[in-house]
């Protein structure tokens, strides 16, 4: 679950849209308004105007930014646009190696390395409800707005956007709580407080108001939500992004787990049919239809679908890319099921659909590397069998060891192949290192090595 970081690349920066009001800014006249902002919505009359919800609305988002706003996760100690300028001289600095927390009145701000990365806020002016506050003032305000000037009021649009990130951030931090201590009602919490932000995300929008991505937030609201086994809620979230056309195969694959997780497995083979319709192109989508059936020890009825996807799309690589993943899947079947002679049957039909795929997508990267794959396979299979052939028989296990040689010499190509097509993908370096290695290439196996070295831990943030 390390990708709900990213949810904080959009909500963060949206948060960073900062509300324009025009309410005092200290702490004592904001609490006044406040007061004020209580005592207007019990009169009738002015409780009746959008003014007075608009202004109520902004009240509350003051005090809820008054310690924290002009705040950046980045902001440095010093120069101009540093928290020593911009908040002040803190009352004491607490140092620990290259950690320092800067004590205010109201809040402490915690540095690494000179660059602030969190804080703290010791004394809110107002209560956690405050949020929830100002949403049903802006709502309230929206609906008393007859003539729709509000559609059109850049602050007012600005305001929403700085509360909705709000929401969004109290959500993540919900479950960052909730992947400590595992507690289901923080994952609760955190689907709460991402529902809000999805409402305000319904919202018009300025033109700068561009980061929040609402099809990432429904989407992880879902995750979280199954994580949190609040499986109607995952399901609501899940279908909303099939809706929308957010997430793309995601959703559909992570609906199929929903369902798969609580047995409900024809609910899990239409999703995943619908999915892999719709995308016939998604590897994830593919690994799970065809998961569903070996699971289900049904594999003739995928092999059938397939073929069906064939005969309806003689031209489409990706049906036979399936075929062939299907077969070496049965080949690699660890129980009794298939014979000795049907194995070797299944390997030479998912190699010849693997090929199909390849000539009528030549750089058809999964293809490639799977075909790779196979006869890597092959060679580390040989080589594991001769290891228990006794010293006293050297000349079979050196035709033995001759034999995997062959096998990884037919890897290579394809390997080299998908490497170019895919330069950074950290499983083809690793087999490539390894097939020079066995074929004794070693400036090749060395690049290979001092290429992986060169690359972070993943290849993106987004990959499952």
């Amino acid at each position: 679950m390390k990708k709900i970081a990213l949810l904080m690349i959009g909500v963060v920066l949206s948060f960073s849209l900062s509300a324009q009001t025009t309410t005092p800014q200290t702490a004592e006249s904001l609490l006044k308004a406040k007061e004020k902002s209580d005592a207007d919505i019990q009169n009738p009359k002015k409780a009746a105007k959008m003014a007075t919800w608009v202004k109520r609305g902004n009240t509350y988002l003051d005090l809820l930014q008054f310690n924290i706003k002009g705040l950046w996760v980045g902001m440095p100690t010093e120069g101009l646009s540093g928290a020593e300028i911009l908040v002040g001289k803190p009352q004491k600095i607490m140092t620990q190696g290259n950690k320092e927390d800067w004590i205010y009145d109201r809040i402490t701000l915690h540095f690494v390395d000179k660059k602030l990365v969190s804080w703290d806020e010791t004394k809110p002016l107002i209560e956690s409800n405050g949020e929830d506050i100002a949403m049903e003032a802006y709502l309230k305000a929206w609906e008393l707005d007859e003539k729709g000037k509000l559609k059109s009021d850049k602050t007012f649009l600005a305001n929403i956007a700085t509360l909705r990130g709000m929401f969004a951030s109290k959500g993540v931090e919900y479950y960052n709580k909730a992947e400590k201590s595992k507690e289901p009602e923080m994952f609760k919490k955190s689907v709460a407080e991402l529902d809000k932000a999805l409402k305000l995300g319904e919202f018009p929008k300025n033109e700068a108001d561009s980061l929040f991505d609402p099809g990432l937030v429904a989407y992880y609201a879902g995750v979280i939500a199954q994580t949190g086994k609040q499986y109607d809620l995952a399901e609501k979230y899940y279908k909303m992004c099939i809706e929308k056309n957010w997430q793309e195969d995601k959703a559909y694959n992570s609906l199929a787990s929903l369902y798969a997780e609580q047995d409900k497995h024809d609910e899990e083979l239409k999703v995943l049919q619908e999915g892999f319709d719709k995308y016939p192109d998604s590897k994830s989508l593919l690994l799970s239809f065809i998961n569903y059936y070996l699971r289900t020890g049904e594999s003739e009825k995928a092999l059938e679908k397939l073929q069906k996807g064939i005969k309806d799309n003689p031209d489409n690589q990706s049906y036979y890319y399936a075929i062939g993943t299907l077969y070496d899947a049965m080949v690699l079947d660890t129980t009794d099921k298939y014979s000795k002679e049907q194995k070797e049957k299944f390997e030479k039909l998912a190699i010849d659909n693997y090929k199909k795929a390849i000539e009528i997508k030549d750089d058809y990267f999964d293809a490639i590397y799977n075909l790779g794959v196979l006869y890597y396979n092959k060679g580390v299979y040989v080589l594991k069998e001769a290891q228990d052939i006794p010293p006293s028989q050297n000349a079979k296990y050196e035709a033995e060891k001759q034999k995997a040689i062959e096998f990884f010499k037919q890897a290579l190509p394809y390997m080299e192949k998908a490497h170019d097509i895919n330069y950074r993908d950290r499983n083809t370096i690793l087999s490539l290192s390894t097939i020079y290695l066995k074929l004794q290439m070693y400036d090749k196996q060395k690049e290979m090595k001092e290429l992986l070295d060169s690359l972070p831990e993943e290849n993106s943030p987004l990959d499952n």
